[in-house]
């Protein structure tokens, strides 16, 4: 009689604990998700300097017969329009963790919370790059506008 109650208590624990491992899966994703929203929130407002500084690119473009100096403002668009691009595609293809409690493990296109984990870490992987990206290409457009 108390070997089935042991058995019971094992598989409760057993089971307590597995759900407490997916959790935490779930928990930690949610973290990593936060953390790469805060660097695209830290970065999105650059857009707009982005738009600008190829706008003064341009018109510099103009007056510039130096065919050296063309081609490094021909550069600098094309880093600040990667950039741009970059935002673009990360935010287009940016996984939303969905309420734990509406998981459903029978669906067809069913993540496990341990691979939400590992496309919320590649995602913050990427938003890292993007916003270096920008950074870069604002810092070399800003230069490149003041020796012009």
């Amino acid at each position: 009689n108390f070997f089935p109650i042991t058995i019971a208590v094992v598989i409760f624990f057993i089971s307590c604990d597995r759900q407490k491992s997916k959790d935490n899966f779930y928990l930690e994703s949610e973290n990593v998700f936060d953390e790469a929203i805060e660097i695209h929130d830290e970065v999105m407002p650059l857009m707009g300097n982005i738009m600008k500084l190829q706008s003064t690119l341009k018109e510099k473009k103009e007056n510039i017969s130096d065919e050296e100096k063309i081609q490094e403002i021909n550069e600098s668009l094309q880093s600040l329009e990667d950039a741009h691009s970059s935002m673009m595609d990360w935010m287009r293809n940016l996984t939303q963790i969905p309420d734990q409690s509406e998981v459903d493990p029978e669906a067809p296109n069913f993540i496990s919370a341990k691979e939400m984990l590992k496309i919320q870490e590649q995602s913050l992987k990427d938003v890292k790059k993007v916003r270096n990206s920008i950074l870069t290409s604002i810092d070399q457009a800003e230069s490149l506008i003041k020796e012009l």
